[in-house]
């Protein structure tokens, strides 16, 4: 198989219109860049490729398309994207993923590492949920089953007894200072339906281990002089004690940065399925983000004592921040979308597009932000309507909101 070649788009892209900002031009928007990304990022075999980084696949990239599938009711490419993952990522002893799929050096594309992401692992099976409940066809619940029982068995790590949802399958043996965890994988809304379909595992102690260990890795000021309560990118458990701790062999583990900016978005993800009120009370904890946009209008990457390390304005940091914001400022979440995300969407040749065309975090993840903020990602596997909150609509003229 040979790498993709990416057609030449015309020199000057062009603002899509996207109306005043209210949901039906917001609807449109989802749709619209759906429709890009995938004209875009998925091949007709249903590979995802990662345009800067050598046309790469991940497990990552892979399970980010089969949730926007199904969300958008998109059968025909959910069917085809899973068929690829699993024909070319579960090629592992168990259920998992391998996360990397490219060009070796003799030229022939195949697994280049069968490392499991956590992240991936349990976004590929709640899509799978999703599809099963969706479009009433059993033999994806079965797929979800037996890859959420291997999740347990191979990325849970017990430490003094209780159950920890760790990076990968690499990251419960992690020897020091211990376990591996990644607060930007933790989804506690996947959790209680992973405990419907999978009942031998106490998979609601991982709902409560995962808000503990948010709050924990948060406010520790791990190897920085002081936390300002953002989460980190990485953090550790000490077996011995419990304690989480830093990891000082992961460049910049500590920061929010690239990997943690998504937390805040799933810890949102909860409270609005949920009412989990330990997700409202996390995210009001993380003040930091509001006081910095109420003082300079602008979001980006911090260290954890909150020293602005280079990606300030990055839009992916808006994205994840809105589920911050959607909870506990409303207001600021649509002059947020008005300001920050709208202006962004972009079209050439007919494909709607978000700002850097072949920036795969930025195409995915304003998507998922702007979704989020719209109340347009239902709990597919809920039996009944929710009795949790709802995001503040927004309002036709959202887009003269101002912070």
């Amino acid at each position: 198989m040979s790498a993709p070649t990416i057609a030449a788009p015309p020199r000057v892209p062009t603002p899509l219109d996207v109306g005043d900002g209210g949901t039906a031009d917001i609807t449109r928007v989802l749709q619209s860049t759906w429709q890009g990304y995938k004209a875009d990022y998925i091949q007709g075999d249903g590979r995802v490729i990662d345009h800067q980084r050598a046309a790469v696949s991940t497990s990552e990239g892979q399970s980010y398309a089969l949730l926007r599938a199904v969300w958008s009711d998109d059968r025909p490419t959910f069917t085809t994207v899973w068929t690829w993952t699993h024909h070319n990522l579960q090629v592992r002893s168990d259920q998992l993923f391998g996360y990397l799929w490219g060009r070796r050096g003799n030229g022939y594309w195949s697994i280049l590492d069968q490392s499991s992401a956590t992240d991936a692992d349990e976004d590929i099976a709640l899509a799978l949920v999703f599809a099963a409940r969706r479009w009433d066809d059993n033999a994806y619940l079965q797929a979800a089953r037996a890859i959420v029982r291997d999740i347990w068995r191979d990325e849970v790590a017990y430490v003094r007894g209780t159950p920890y949802l760790t990076a990968g399958s690499w990251a419960p043996s992690y020897s020091t200072p211990g376990p591996v965890l990644n607060p930007s994988y933790l989804a506690p809304y996947a959790y209680r339906i992973f405990a419907q379909i999978d009942p031998a595992h106490p998979w609601t102690l991982v709902v409560d281990s995962s808000y503990s260990i948010l709050a924990a890795c948060s406010a520790a000021p791990l190897g920085d002089r002081k936390s300002v309560g953002l989460p980190p990118n990485w953090c550790a458990l000490r077996r011995a004690t419990g304690r989480v701790a830093a990891i000082p062999t992961i460049t910049r583990a500590d920061d929010y940065g690239y990997d943690a900016f998504r937390a805040p978005w799933r810890v949102a993800l909860d409270y609005l399925w949920n009412g989990d009120p330990r997700a409202r009370a996390y995210l009001a904890g993380i003040d930091f983000l509001r006081q910095q946009w109420r003082r300079v209008g602008m979001l980006g990457a911090y260290s954890h004592a909150g020293a602005p390390s280079g990606l300030l304005n990055d839009p992916v940091f808006y994205a994840g921040a809105l589920g911050d914001f959607v909870v506990t400022d409303p207001t600021a979440a649509r002059a947020i979308v008005a300001r920050k995300l709208l202006p962004l969407v972009r079209q050439q040749a007919g494909v709607a597009y978000w700002d850097q065309r072949y920036s795969y975090y930025e195409q995915n993840w304003l998507w998922f932000g702007l979704a989020l903020a719209a109340n347009k990602l239902p709990n597919l596997a809920a039996s009944s309507p929710s009795s949790a909150p709802s995001p503040a609509p927004l309002p036709a003229g959202s887009a003269t909101s101002t912070p």
